[in-house]
Formats: structure tokens, C-alpha cells, sequence
């Protein structure tokens, strides 16, 4: 068996061999990756609800009908204790992204050099740490 640095070792080798026999000419000075698009806090929100569709849940072996079936069974005895995971998730997610966005609205205020917008207060149950 080929150890990890054995093999980086011997990839390398390889593509010196290949560059030498003249692959990989592509000239890849001007080549770069543009960063993905900025996810706004409406992405976010958007994430945050989970909605799974009942459709997706299929199988797609040879003569999969049986194991839909079993699996749609399945989701249809869960669906009380999914559905409440479901909710629990949904709401962490949604209050994870109203937190965001009071970080990003802070940050930009402290960039601009204007005050920070005011703190919703805490609960009495943060405080405890309860």
C-alpha cells in the first residue's frame, strides 16, 4: 500500500513526466476564480425554513417501487416527531439569522464610524443561564 507522502511524491512525478512530454500547455497566468456571490441576509432567511419535499424521497435501484413505498410508509409514521424537529430547526435557523444580521448591521455601523444601533434587551433567562 502506498503511503499519503509516497503518493504526492509519485503524482508529481507523474505530471513533471507529462508536462515534459508536452501536456498541460494551457497558459494559466491570466486564469483566476471570481468569489462566489455574497449571501445576503434574504439567502439566509430563505435557507433557514427547511421544506422537504415528500417527492425527493424515492429509490433509484431496479424495481425501487417496494422501497418507496416502505420509505414513504416510513416518513408518513414520522411525520409527527419529523415535523416538530423540523420546527425546532426552522426556528434555531431563523433566530441564528436575525443574529447575523444585528452583527452585520453593528459591524457596517463601526465601519462607518457612526454609533452602533441599539441593543435588544436580554431576557431574563440569558442572563440566569438558564
Amino acid at each position: 500500500m502506498t503511503e499519503p507522502e509516497q503518493a504526492l511524491a509519485r503524482a508529481r512525478a507523474s505530471v513533471e513526466s507529462m508536462r515534459a512530454a508536452g501536456a498541460y500547455r494551457d497558459d494559466l497566468a491570466g486564469f483566476r476564480i471570481e468569489p462566489a456571490d455574497v449571501v445576503g441576509v434574504p439567502q439566509l432567511i430563505e435557507w433557514a425554513l427547511i421544506e422537504p419535499d415528500a417527492a425527493n424521497l424515492y429509490s433509484t435501484r431496479r424495481l425501487g417501487a417496494p422501497i418507496t413505498f416502505i420509505k414513504r410508509l416510513l416518513l408518513r409514521g414520522l411525520r409527527q416527531y419529523l415535523g416538530e424537529i423540523i420546527a425546532q430547526q426552522t426556528r434555531f435557523n431563523i433566530h441564528l439569522t436575525a443574529y447575523v444580521n444585528q452583527l452585520t448591521e453593528r459591524v457596517e455601523a463601526l465601519e462607518r464610524g457612526a454609533p452602533s444601533p441599539p441593543q435588544p434587551p436580554q431576557s431574563p433567562d440569558a442572563v440566569d443561564g438558564a
